[in-house]
């Protein structure tokens, strides 16, 4: 952690920034190493909590009194003025956000509240394009012998069930097209060690110019290239609300196929995916118990 921490300030004080808006500061740990040497700085949290801990902190160190804390939620950055920020900061914190279209929603406001020529930085962000790869990872550690199928399966239902906001650099590359006055964004790889937090994660820095830089941004759709993207069968990002709506139904699924097939050995929570994976799962429930042809589809199932 101090490793990823020390790198993402030297990516964010490469703005230049004095004058930083950071949404989502958590317990502080940006507020500590960034606030002192800065202008102006202001930090929202949903918790109120954390906001009431951030202050009495605050207060306690000379050089931090000039930080303001708000409580609200991410997208709500209403009463502070326009163009009155060098960098908007929101690190660590996109992927617990409920969808693609909030956070599009937050960058949507955040670059109203950016002076031209400042940035919006987005930190840690999880890669989507790397998602199976992270998961196979995790399970092939989870689960030590097993059969290639049973893996396979547990992947492909891990990456099902991801319940946070897992984003292809894509999204970022093309969101001048639809955000009036982001200019470009620049990706960058996660700096030190290697270990999760850098071997699956990036950051990005957003440029913000004048309303002029994207002209046909009126005309734009809410995300850019998500039609597209799905079109291509390569999603822009990972759905949280439908994984959990989907993790949920599966409960219900497992406690109705267990209540028809009382005798057999099904998994304890199995996931509503596609009618070929439905099938599959009653397929395996409704054969004799015992016979060894069907454990592997089972395990794989679990």
């Amino acid at each position: 952690m101090v490793d990823w921490l020390d790198h993402t300030i030297l990516q964010i004080r490469a703005l230049g920034a004095r004058r930083f808006l950071e949404i989502g500061c958590g317990v502080g740990l940006l507020v500590e190493k960034l606030a002192p040497g800065c202008d102006v700085y202001c930090g929202t949290d949903l918790s109120p909590v954390a906001v009431q801990r951030l202050r009495a902190f605050a207060q306690s160190k000379p050089e931090l009194r000039h930080v303001e804390f708000l409580e609200r939620e991410a997208a709500d950055l209403s009463g502070l003025p326009l163009n009155s920020f060098d960098a908007v900061v929101l690190n660590s914190v996109v992927q617990y956000f409920p969808g693609i279209e909030y956070l599009h929603l937050v960058l949507e406001q955040a670059a109203g509240l950016v002076a031209p020529g400042g940035h919006i930085f987005v930190g840690d962000v999880r890669n989507l394009e790397l998602l199976p790869v992270f998961h196979r990872e995790v399970q092939s550690a989870k689960v030590s012998g097993a059969t290639d199928a049973a893996l396979a399966r547990k992947i492909f239902l891990s990456i099902a069930q991801e319940r946070e906001l897992v984003i292809d650099p894509r999204y970022f590359q093309g969101i001048s097209g639809s955000i009036r006055r982001i200019s470009g964004a620049e990706i960058l790889l996660k700096r030190g060690s290697s270990y999760e937090l850098t071997r699956y994660r990036y950051d990005v820095v957003l440029r913000v110019d004048r309303e002029a830089a994207s002209a046909d941004s009126e005309n734009s759709s809410l995300v850019p290239d998500m039609k597209q993207g799905e079109s291509e069968g390569r999603p822009l990002a990972t759905d949280p609300m439908a994984a959990a709506f989907l993790q949920h139904l599966g409960m219900e699924l497992g406690d109705v196929l267990q209540a028809q097939f009382p005798d057999a050995k099904l998994p304890a929570a199995v996931i509503a995916l596609n009618q070929r994976d439905f099938a599959e799962i009653v397929q395996a429930s409704s054969n004799a118990p015992g016979n060894p042809g069907d454990n592997e589809l089972i395990e794989a199932s679990v």
